[in-house]
């Protein structure tokens, strides 16, 4: 393709255009957006969502949606799309580095109003809150990291910090920033809307009742909800098909300009409870002799229900799907397959009136979502009088900890040596963040646990992080082995008589998040057992995680020795399969084994099919700026140095 003179990079002058802001689109899809001026954002902001439509346009994607203001792509560009129009606004800001005036592009809440003082709806490019929303739903992926150092050694020269660095998004960008285009209202066309907005089940939890007259219900949005999102809520039995009719729904409507992500909504007669004057509908009256409730939303009227949670406080909790629904009386129900799937239900099963959530109101959102989930985490009573109040209180939902974001076969065990002197491999198949402690040990897993009667060492990654493809060492050489001197505490002695290593790091609340698993004692793994002695030191069992993932290797033949031997070039999905496969590895008993092939790096090829949840990056193989001030990031952004 011949390159369009238009589009070069003047050296000493202006930009006349931008790699990072364009993007290939079919023209037929792209015009109706682009010929009629919409912004990028969501249904229900300035028109009602009945004038939604979805997909956009009959050529686009089926996840994409569109009304009279707003365009909104496909979920697995999106935050691409809002980390390029927050580069353009960054670079873009109305003074060139020669001192000559350039274009002022700026990001608001209020794109089509002159929103700040100085402003024009001409240089105001998106909805802020929700490209910040979508930058954080959609992070960065390997393919998004490879197109910037493509854009940035073949054309254009410099990078986009917001690819490298997605944390500086909340510095420069998010609600606590300063930056002035949070500070205006959007003028809505009001219409009552009727989309789940891409809700999933876990998205909001019940987090308290009281159905000792007057009946409360408290729940928390553990996502950010957009404006004019419908919720509906229920008392009535689902009968494994459908919901029943015979008891009460209300419904709920998402107020401008949305309800932020840790914010508790409340149901009952006290309009001093927080939303309880935005439920209209016919009321819901739960039983003293126990009850069930269910959340959910619907895209469209005639739709069944998107369940979003499920709660049930009747002795012996939910029951098997019936045919006669007569079964299910007013306090029985059945549980729906999705809430079961994601473990969006709250399962009481000793009865007690009233019940109020009492674990942590911070953490992550999966984090937040275990704990509200488990029937342990609530307290309840049968006072008449029984406090709710503390149901009222609205949670902090903290970004996932650097372990979190991880996942099983992230990194696996690439050879072994267990003839003395130990030595054991490892290959970072994703960015590995800095700082992130990660540990090793050679004791069994019971199926519950990990025994204490080996070894476990730690690893603790660099201050620039560990590149995808990269071979990490452990062993007595730390002069030969890479990041060997990196390992402490107790060392971990592999037996020649077999056995297992583990590759975990640690949750914020120390639950054990293994990544990578492999056995090489004969038989391989073994069944859970509650008698920990059962193991010994050479015999384990394979956490549950590890085994759905892929995540380990099992050697059924005995070997001292073994390294993997196949293919070190290809994508995380092909080279985990092959990793994972004992067939791909070679081995012998010998003393003097070479381990010296399973000390090389892989090439990691960005799969094109990946999706941001399948190969997200959550820090950069880039040291991060000194100065994080957006003058110094400007300033790099002619700094040629940033591309090698």
């Amino acid at each position: 393709m011949a390159q369009d003179p238009r589009c070069g990079i003047q050296r000493t002058g202006f930009y006349r255009c931008t790699c990072p802001h364009l993007r290939p689109a079919y023209w037929s899809v792209n015009a109706p957006r682009g010929n009629r001026h919409k912004y990028f954002g969501e249904c229900g902001i300035l028109h009602s969502v009945e004038e939604c439509v979805i997909p956009a346009h009959v050529e686009a994607a089926n996840d994409t949606a569109a009304d009279p203001s707003i365009w909104m792509p496909p979920g697995n560009v999106r935050g691409d799309l809002a980390r390029s129009l927050m580069y353009m606004a960054l670079r873009y800001d109305g003074e060139m580095s020669d001192g000559n005036e350039e274009l002022d592009l700026e990001l608001s809440d209020c794109p089509t109003d002159s929103a700040f003082p100085g402003w024009d709806s001409k240089q105001l490019m998106g909805y802020l809150s929700i490209l910040v929303k979508w930058h954080e739903e959609d992070p960065v992926d390997l393919v998004e990291q490879e197109r910037n150092d493509q854009v940035c050694q073949m054309w254009q020269g410099n990078r986009n910090p917001f690819v490298d660095y997605p944390d500086l998004v909340e510095t420069y960008f998010g609600p606590d920033s300063g930056y002035p285009g949070y500070d205006c209202a959007p003028t809505p066309v009001v219409g009552i809307g009727n989309s789940c907005q891409d809700l999933k089940p876990g998205d909001v939890m019940f987090t308290g009742f009281r159905s000792d007259n007057p009946d409360v219900v408290t729940m928390v949005a553990l996502v950010d909800l957009s404006p004019s999102t419908v919720l509906y809520m229920t008392d009535n039995a689902y009968t494994g098909t459908f919901l029943r009719s015979n008891e009460g729904t209300v419904k709920f409507q998402v107020p401008l300009p949305g309800i932020k992500t840790g914010t508790t909504i409340a149901y009952g007669s006290d309009t001093n409870l927080p939303f309880a004057n935005l439920w209209d509908g016919s009321t819901i009256a739960l039983s003293v002799s126990g009850d069930n409730i269910f959340l959910y939303c619907k895209n469209n009227e005639q739709d069944g229900p998107s369940f979003l949670s499920g709660l049930i406080f009747t002795t012996g909790g939910w029951i098997a799907q019936n045919v006669d629904e007569q079964v299910f009386g007013t306090s029985k129900s059945a549980l729906p397959k999705a809430l079961e799937e994601s473990n969006a239900h709250i399962e009481l099963t000793t009865h007690l009136d009233n019940y109020i959530y009492t674990r942590s109101r911070i953490g992550s959102e999966s984090k937040l979502l275990e704990f509200i989930s488990d029937p342990s985490s609530w307290s309840g009573s049968n006072a008449a009088d029984f406090d709710i109040s503390e149901a009222l209180s609205d949670f902090t939902v903290t970004k996932r900890s650097p372990c979190e974001r991880m996942k099983p076969g992230d990194i696996m065990f690439t050879g072994f040596k267990s003839d003395n002197p130990d030595v054991i491999t490892l290959v970072a198949l994703e960015n590995i963040p800095p700082s992130l402690n990660i540990y090793m040990t050679d004791n069994a897993y019971t199926g519950s646990f990990l025994r204490s009667n080996e070894g476990t060492v730690k690893f603790q990654t660099p201050s620039t992080g560990i590149q995808a493809g990269t071979t990490i060492a452990y062993g007595s050489d730390a002069s030969n082995l890479p990041f060997a001197n990196l390992w402490e505490g107790s060392s971990v002695a592999l037996s020649v008589s077999g056995d297992n290593i583990f590759l975990y790091c640690e949750i914020d609340d120390g639950a054990q998040h293994f990544l990578s698993g492999l056995i090489y004692t004969t038989g391989g793994w073994i069944d859970a057992n509650s008698d920990e002695e059962f193991f010994g030191t050479t015999k384990s069992a394979l956490p549950n995680e590890l085994k759905e993932a892929s995540a380990h290797i099992e050697f059924k033949s005995h070997v001292d020795n073994s390294i993997y031997a196949n293919e070190r070039s290809g994508s995380k999905d092909e080279l985990l399969m092959l990793i994972s496969d004992s067939t791909s590895w070679s081995g012998s008993n010998s003393p003097d084994f070479d381990m010296t092939r399973a000390l090389s790096d892989f090439a990691l090829i960005p799969d094109k099919s990946f999706t941001s949840e399948e190969s997200h990056v959550d820090s950069s193989p880039y040291p991060l700026p000194d100065d994080d001030s957006a003058a110094s990031i400007k300033g790099k952004f002619r700094n040629e140095e940033m591309c090698k």
